[in-house]
This record gives structure tokens, sequence and C-alpha cells, in this order.
């Protein structure tokens, strides 16, 4: 998490109350967005996180470890996550060469794929957002 800055804190007035819930609504909006998006495919939100995750990570692949910190998951709920994944023929397990206590999480092809479709879907539905959502955040305390 952030560390706070030691700045004075500015009062809120109506403009920033009313950029927060838009913020927030934009963003609730994103969300079910993406749960209709994922539950059209298959996929839980959980999942799709994970294929992201894995995807935007260094060569393609990380962790365990690593998938549990990106998707603020305990290490067994990530290991439990990504034997779900395997299971379903979207991620492979492999050991690390560097250090074989290590497993590294990398995507199949078939998780390429569902990932690259559901990656699109979803930035159809950031962009009908993305006003509302770069206005809110320019408008609250601490944006300049």
């Amino acid at each position: 998490m952030k560390a706070k800055s030691k700045k004075p804190q500015q009062m809120m007035d109506d403009a920033h109350y009313i950029a927060l819930a838009g913020f927030r609504h934009a963003l609730r909006q994103l969300m079910a967005d993406s749960e209709q998006i994922c539950a059209a495919s298959g996929l839980t939100t959980q999942r799709f996180q994970a294929l992201l995750a894995i995807r935007a990570s260094k060569d393609h692949s990380m962790s365990v470890g690593a998938l549990a910190e990106g998707l603020i998951l305990k290490h067994h709920s990530a290991v439990e996550l990504a034997g779900r994944l395997e299971l379903a023929g979207l991620i492979n397990r492999e050991s690390d060469p560097i250090d074989k206590r290590r497993v590294l999480l990398t995507l199949t092809a078939v998780g390429v794929a569902r990932l690259d479709e559901l990656a699109r879907e979803h930035g159809v539905a950031l962009g009908q957002n993305r006003e509302i959502i770069i206005e809110s955040l320019k408008a609250l305390p601490g944006a300049d």
C-alpha cells in the first residue's frame, strides 16, 4: 500500500464528493461489465485477472507467489487457482529452471486465445467508462 503523504489535508467540497461518487460508479459499472463478459465466456473474473497478470508479467510467466501477491490472495488460494486454470487447459505449471523450489505459471495457446478475446471485450467496456474515470480522478484532491 502507498504511504500517506505529509501534505496538509484539503477540505472536501461538493465537487470532490461528486467526483468520488462518479469514479466509484464508473468503477462498479466496469466491474459489472467484467463479470458479464467473463460469465459469458465461462470464466470467473478472478480467473481472467490471473490470466491477465501472467500475460502482463515479465517473460509472460510468474511464480505462484507473485500471482498471490498480484491478486491479493493467500498463497494456498493462488495454488488452488493455478490448479483450476491448469485443469481448464489455460496455463502450464513448470519448475523454475533457476530455482527448482519455485513453480512458474505460463499461458497455454488456449489461455492466450481466451485472454485475447476477453481483453478486447474489456477494452471496449473500459473505453465506455474512460471519460468519467479520467474526469473524476482529475477532480479529486491530490490530482494536481
